[in-house]
């Protein structure tokens, strides 16, 4: 009987052991199964977040774009770190490819707005801003290719890209249309000069592509101040005692007005009086004839 006591005690903690060992074991599987799942999810994560383009034009020249006098122009939209800083490189940058800027225009646009009272009299005012810049610059045609894809370490987020690519002669139609469609009731003498100006509008873009460039950043908290003048009239007025004399001589004015306002309505109580007579009169004699 000891010897087989002893045996079931052994049964019993081997068994014991093996449960518990295939419970890590089934643990340990768990465990990778989730990190693998955790790795893919991740991954797969990452592969669906846009990102910015490596290039925005091929640095490789295509050979008819060679043989051909073409006008370029292009226009990109995207999302800065910094509105101020951006343009100030920009400018710095069209000073080494030999360009200009034709037009510019920085704006906050405000797209919500919060006040707040202060006791002296002041406001503190909370404005949600946007700002937001549109540059128009001349790029010569030789360095578009490069100026353009500098353009990418600039952008946080790229939204969109256009670029138009037209012989000299097919934009010099279409600009010399577009004038004629503009100048019908024109004489022939302002006709021939605005095809002139268009001639020479349009050599220029053929030596210098026009690229248009909009561009922001993430809306930002702009605090600013401004005064209350109703309020600090208020805090700037007389001391207690003489407002509260102030106040009972109002309180005299107002009341002899009163009395002028009843006098004038007289006509209005001896109307009042002789209705009431009348009907007084009227019921007595009912009564009597009762």
């Amino acid at each position: 009987m000891p010897d087989l006591s002893k045996n079931l005690t052994v049964i019993l903690l081997v068994t014991t052991i093996l449960v518990g060992c295939s419970k890590k074991e089934e643990s340990f599987a768990n465990d990778a199964a989730l990190e693998t799942e955790s790795a893919e999810l991740s991954k797969a994560i990452q592969e669906n977040i846009a990102e910015n383009p490596k290039q925005l034009l091929s640095p490789q020249q295509n050979p008819l774009e060679k043989s051909r006098q073409l006008v370029k122009t292009s226009q990109l939209q995207f999302e800065v770190k910094d509105v101020l800083k951006t343009t100030s490189i920009l400018e710095q940058q069209l000073l080494q490819y030999n360009g200009y800027i034709e037009s510019k225009q920085i704006d906050y646009q405000i797209s919500d707005r919060s006040e707040r009272d202060r006791i002296d009299g002041s406001v503190d005012i909370y404005e949600k801003i946007t700002p937001i810049a549109q540059l128009t610059v001349r790029i010569p045609n030789e360095q578009v290719t490069s100026f353009l894809n500098n353009l990418l370490p600039l952008m946080l987020n790229f939204n969109t890209q256009t670029y138009e690519a037209k012989r000299y002669e097919l934009k010099l139609l279409e600009e010399k249309l577009n004038t004629a469609n503009q100048s019908n009731t024109e004489s022939n003498a302002v006709n021939n000069q605005l095809q002139q100006l268009t001639d020479l509008e349009v050599k220029d873009r053929l030596a210098y592509s026009t690229i248009r460039l909009e561009y922001f950043q993430q809306a930002q908290v702009r605090k600013s101040h401004d005064l209350n003048i109703n309020r600090i009239a208020t805090l700037d007025s007389d001391p207690l005692l003489s407002r509260v004399w102030e106040a009972i001589k109002m309180g005299l004015y107002g009341f002899k007005e009163t009395i002028i306002w009843s006098v004038m309505f007289w006509p209005l109580y001896i109307v009042i009086a002789l209705f009431w007579w009348i009907r007084r009169w009227y019921k007595a004699r009912k009564q009597s004839q009762g």
